[in-house]
């Protein structure tokens, strides 16, 4: 190449700007590599290969190395400070031993074919967190068993700091024959979380969709952010009114301007009951069951609608899906700026070919091992991988997806 350049001195400017341009595009296609969309197979080879020499994070992750002032001395911690939502770490004693102290409450209904889908979810929520988890899994008669294997295994990886329960699709008690007769099995399990968790006060619900990009408990410090009517957070259901469903289709009353998503919900379990939480269920239904289309989010949106003082709302970033980014923009303005907090591939996009990029970060999810450390095991499969996918659904979001990451790993010297 050198040679050919220097031999280009004696030429007209115009043919040296050509054969520098035949010159790059060679070396370009030599070593960069185009994913085809849905062609996964040798990126997440590629991320194999990353793991395969990997830096060691004992202890399932839960120690945050940081250097102590000495040089070449390293001293861990168990617990990590805050992280807020713009990315910013406090690093004081209170916070720390909040965190010990902190067992961040999680909910998931898997039924039917989301049984993987769903212990990615958890898998996410168990790689990035720094406190303890506790899981409570509603599940279809037939899956449990397999639930039961894989998250006792997690909860040997992570050394009993992440318990769970197991248990069955069933509705309150009190007018049983009722909630059967109006809604079918796992459709609206969650609407009923209050009255089947009666010893629990909060917990985060979230489909199976779902993966964490940071650690849980940063969403779950959103309840200390609650005012005293406030009782759920969360997120829009759109951010542009060009596009968005609520304010063009629906046929009943709906929270705000552009409605609430439900994939995502934190729950004051404690205040919901004290509101009479079933009745508002009830009514609601009965009054527009014929004008229901999104099942029980269209019933919280009614709701809502009514009591707008009962919702928290949490940025597009911590509900970020597909319709955030497909049509060659990114809506989410907040996870442009500060990142992706969770990553929600509604629709089945983490097993479709039209959003390689959602799909990609679930399979190295998917693929990761708890021995490696989130550095080498996802970070760097992300970094690599990502920038290659072109001419897609959201491609052009990559950095996005791991701004987050990378200041949780920089701040912790991971």
């Amino acid at each position: 190449m050198f040679i050919q350049l220097k031999s280009c001195r004696m030429r007209p400017t115009g043919i040296c700007f050509l054969i520098a341009l035949i010159i790059i595009y060679v070396l370009i296609k030599k070593h960069y590599v185009v994913a085809p969309d849905g062609s996964f197979e040798e990126l997440i080879a590629d991320a194999k290969s990353i793991e395969a020499d990997h830096g060691r994070l004992s202890r399932f992750n839960k120690v945050v190395v940081f250097r102590n002032g000495k040089k070449g001395n390293m001293s861990q911690s168990g617990k990590a400070a805050a992280y807020t939502e713009t990315g910013n770490f406090t690093l004081s004693k209170y916070r720390m031993n909040e965190r010990k102290n902190l067992t961040v409450q999680l909910a998931v209904v898997i039924c039917g074919t989301r049984l993987q889908e769903g212990l990615m979810m958890l898998k996410s929520a168990a790689i990035f967190t720094l406190t303890k988890l506790h899981f409570h899994v509603f599940a279809e008669d037939h899956l449990h068993i397999p639930i039961r294997q894989r998250l006792n295994e997690i909860s040997v990886i992570s050394q009993n700091t992440i318990t769970y329960d197991v248990l069955p699709i069933k509705f309150p008690k009190d007018n049983a024959d009722i909630w059967k007769k109006l809604f079918k099995p796992c459709s609206y399990q969650r609407l009923f979380l209050p009255y089947l968790l009666k010893k629990t006060d909060s917990l985060i619900y979230l489909d199976t969709d779902i993966l964490f990009m940071r650690p849980p408990e940063d969403l779950w410090n959103f309840f200390n952010k609650f005012n005293a009517t406030q009782l759920v957070a969360v997120s829009p259901e759109g951010e542009d009114i060009r596009t968005s469903w609520y304010n063009k289709f629906a046929q009943h009353p709906y929270y705000g301007k552009l409605g609430i998503n439900s994939d995502v919900i934190l729950m004051n379990l404690t205040r919901m009951r004290k509101a009479n939480w079933n009745d508002k269920v009830t009514k609601v239904y009965q009054k527009y069951r014929s004008s229901i289309v999104l099942g029980d989010q269209d019933i919280l949106n009614a709701i809502f609608h009514f009591h707008p003082e009962m919702v928290y709302v949490l940025t597009c970033a911590w509900n970020y899906r597909p319709d955030h980014c497909r049509y060659g923009r990114n809506d989410c303005k907040h996870a442009y700026k500060n990142g992706v907090s969770l990553l929600h591939g509604d629709r089945q996009t983490f097993h479709k070919n039209d959003f390689p990029s959602f799909r990609i970060v679930y399979e190295v999810i998917q693929n990761y091992d708890f021995k490696t450390g989130v550095t080498r095991g996802i970070y760097n499969p992300l970094k690599r991988i990502l920038p290659m996918v072109q001419k897609s659904y959201c491609s052009r979001i990559w950095e996005s997806m791991i701004m987050i990451l990378k200041r949780y790993l920089r701040e912790h010297k991971l």
